[in-house]
């Protein structure tokens, strides 16, 4: 596999200005990712905390067993009694089949950060992903994209939910996901390796009841001999783990409220705020028959936004206390539980998760804590010997098309190449008919003004055949170059599908269904840098 490092700018400014070192953003963080001595700095500051390490071993033991992680994972675990032991952590939503690819590069990043600082560091780095199993909108993880005559097509599973449930509690209906893998391999098509890709597939799907356990087994198995370890965000054995600090969030809830504010204050002096939560916010979802419910603090304690339930203060203490399973983290608390629980080396982050994270630090300092390195993940694309073969045919530059988009050099193109010899007898045409029919709308409305209506319809009706009949004959030239056209669309849905990243829309099976089960591990293997820029892998 060779790579080629090209410079992108992140859609969101903040993120491009952290990359880059500016000042001002870096004020919004604890520590400056550019620092020479970085995780040494932050190992020691780790050593000054207090982490919650048996018991943390005591819920990930049986967990990873529970989910078929590998013997390497096992030993890892049992590293956190060592109280030199840190992680490097990242996490993201339990995705069908993985999820979009930007899923596995960010567990690449994990790996390869985590091995990188334990040779420097001289002890222990644990690889951790951090499952976001207790979201509920279900919509953002049910589907893939597929490529279906030169478009990309969302496939989604048709599981029907009532309730705003976590993911982690929706149970599948197996059959209908059985059926929709069938659907999607279809498209996909049979190479030498789908019947072991299959195989792969269906015996984590045949062993999971809900939709992250599934999640959670494929990613357990592609990355069994690297020692990754997982975490359900939603599990109620890590809920227990997490009580002593639900109870911080809610005894200091209108604090964590004020800090947020006043952070977020000071990023929109410069930049566009991110996280989107009113002042009486609480940041905690409470289940409450079956939904997860918002909370926002009453005169009375605290209640759902619409009314569907009302705690006193002490009454949500109590269940802190007791049913912590209850309880769940918005996007302002879990970060700051993940500090609770685990010795963060460096979180890794995507654009987005750098920016919001950004208006935090205030929330980290009320707690005591410091807020980790926040690390931008490595962004891959993959770019296979058809897609590249079609980009010497059609003489464009890889690192041109990634960063400029595949739009305007297929409209140089189309503006060069097809010429259209009819456009002109049509426009005469329409130009002609146009000047008759004025002419008799012109005689007959002097007559009974009452037929105007008619006559423009009449008018646009024969303008629009004219048009119809214009593009028919214009898609019949287009025919002509249509070998040319279909290299476009291959590059363009290969590499900028919908003219955005790749690493959104396309899902790992694709590629495991095309060069085999070892496909992530290979892509383990390629040296890359973090130095900011997209990782070009030319198969």
């Amino acid at each position: 596999m060779e790579t080629i490092d090209v410079a992108l700018s992140s859609l969101n400014k903040l993120t491009t200005d952290y990359v880059n070192g500016e000042k001002d953003v870096s004020s919004f963080f604890h520590y400056d990712i550019a620092q020479t001595d970085l995780f040494r700095c932050r190992q020691q500051d780790i050593k000054e905390q207090h982490y919650p390490r048996k018991e943390l071993i005591d819920y990930l033991l049986p967990y990873n067993s529970s989910v078929g992680s590998s013997e390497q994972t096992l030993a890892n675990i049992r590293k956190l009694n060592d109280s030199s032991t840190t992680v490097v952590v990242g996490g993201q939503q339990a995705g069908v089949l993985t999820g979009p690819l930007y899923t596995i590069h960010k567990i690449i990043s994990i790996l390869k950060l985590a091995k990188e600082q334990e040779q420097a560091l001289g002890s222990p780095v644990l690889p951790v992903f951090w499952i976001a199993g207790e979201d509920h909108d279900f919509a953002e993880v049910n589907h893939v994209f597929v490529e279906q005559n030169g478009r990309m097509v969302k496939k989604a599973v048709k599981e029907k939910l009532a309730e705003k449930k976590m993911v982690s509690d929706t149970e599948m209906t197996q059959e209908l996901v059985r059926t929709w893998i069938d659907d999607i391999f279809k498209v996909w098509g049979e190479t030498n390796h789908t019947k072991e890709v299959r195989s792969f597939i269906q015996s984590c799907l045949q062993s999971s009841r809900t939709y992250t356990e599934f999640f959670a087994r494929m990613i357990a198995q592609l990355f069994a001999h690297t020692g990754l370890i997982l975490m359900d965000a939603a599990s109620p054995e890590l809920r227990k783990l997490e009580s002593p600090f639900f109870v911080q969030l809610i005894e200091e809830n209108m604090k964590l409220s004020e800090k947020v504010g006043d952070q977020q204050s000071k990023v929109e002096a410069g930049y566009k705020k991110t996280i989107d939560v009113a002042p009486e916010t609480a940041h905690l979802f409470y289940s409450h028959q079956n939904e997860r419910i918002l909370l926002e603090r009453t005169a009375e304690g605290f209640a759902g936004k619409n009314g569907e339930v009302q705690l006193t203060k002490e009454e949500l203490l109590y269940i802190a206390h007791t049913e912590p399973h209850l309880l769940s983290n918005n996007v302002v608390t879990r970060p700051l539980m993940q500090e609770f629980v685990l010795p963060t080396l460096a979180f890794i982050a995507g654009p987005g998760e750098v920016a919001y994270w950004a208006e935090l630090k205030q929330a980290f300092e009320l707690f005591g804590f410091r807020m980790p390195p926040v690390m931008p993940r490595l962004s891959y694309v993959i770019v296979e010997r058809s897609v590249r073969k079609a980009l010497e045919d059609v003489q464009l530059d890889l690192t041109e098309v990634l960063q400029n988009g595949l739009g305007a050099y297929r409209e140089k193109w189309l503006s060069e190449e097809v010429t259209y010899p009819y456009a002109n007898y049509f426009e005469q045409a329409k130009q002609e008919i146009e000047s008759a029919h004025q002419l008799l709308r012109t005689n007959v409305l002097k007559e009974d003004q009452r037929l105007e209506k008619l006559l423009e319809k009449n008018r646009n009706i024969i303008q629009n055949q004219l048009n119809t009949a214009q593009k028919i004959v214009e898609s019949e030239q287009l025919k002509k170059h249509e070998t040319v056209l279909n290299k476009y669309t291959l590059i363009e849905n290969a590499l900028t599908p919908s003219g955005g990243p790749q690493e959104r829309t396309w899902n790992v099976a694709y590629y495991l269904n095309q060069y085999g089960m070892d496909f992530v591990s290979q892509l383990l293997e390629v040296h890359v840098e973090f130095n900011h820029k997209l990782k070009a892998v030319c198969l």
